[in-house]
């Protein structure tokens, strides 16, 4: 379980967070929502560990918390397939089982004929995908995800969120996703808050469904 209670976090004069209270229980998909620099990235951070919160609580008591930035952060000396291969053996996972994993993440996102291309021979949709992929080979039972779609064209995105969205039901993990495109929650997310000048300003904004669709 994730919860946040009265979180506030500050960067020197500015807070960025401010009395936040939140829980998320393993099986819940959330969508977070809000204009940029409302403190929704912060939050993410806040909850993976990153960030320590100037006052309030932040407790995390999932075994494998993954966080999928908006930039790929691949580590560039290395092929795609060792990007994978080096956050699954940092994980204790044995090697066979490993590359099973490996092979069959970069299966899913489109990149098996990618998997020994260097990251700076790669699009930025695919550098993207290839973050995803390692990220969702480690089964992480609470993944969150900071606009990672966003170098993605409209359809791949939808593609991407319901495999997303697929691996959290499977699994029973929980998700925490950030959007700026309302229609891309379609189908990942439960329910959707909003998060404006460092709060939660609605507690339960329905989810975009069906009727929802890219531009």
């Amino acid at each position: 379980m994730l919860e946040l209670r009265d979180l506030s976090r500050s960067f020197g004069q500015r807070t960025v967070l401010d009395g936040i209270c939140l829980t998320v229980r393993p099986g819940e998909r959330l969508g977070l929502i809000g204009p940029s620099g409302a403190g929704k990235s912060t939050l993410l951070r806040l909850a993976a560990g990153l960030l320590r919160p100037s006052a309030g609580v932040c407790r995390n008591t999932f075994a494998c918390t993954r966080l999928v930035f908006q930039e790929p952060r691949l580590l560039p000396w290395r092929s795609v397939a060792d990007n994978l291969d080096i956050a699954l053996h940092a994980h204790g996972i044995p090697a066979h089982e490993a590359a099973t994993r490996r092979d069959s993440w970069l299966a899913r996102v489109g990149l098996a004929d990618a998997a020994r291309s260097w990251p700076a021979e790669l699009s930025g949709g695919m550098a993207q995908r290839a973050a995803l992929a390692r990220a969702l080979a480690l089964e992480p039972d609470l993944l969150l995800l900071d606009e990672p779609f966003s170098a993605l064209d409209p359809a791949l995105r939808a593609d991407l969120g319901r495999l997303c969205a697929d691996q959290a039901r499977v699994t029973g993990a929980a998700l925490i996703c950030i959007s700026h495109q309302p229609w891309e929650l379609a189908g990942l997310v439960d329910r959707v808050l909003c998060v404006a000048d460092g709060r939660i300003c609605e507690q339960a904004v329905p989810a975009i469904r069906d009727t929802a669709t890219p531009p």
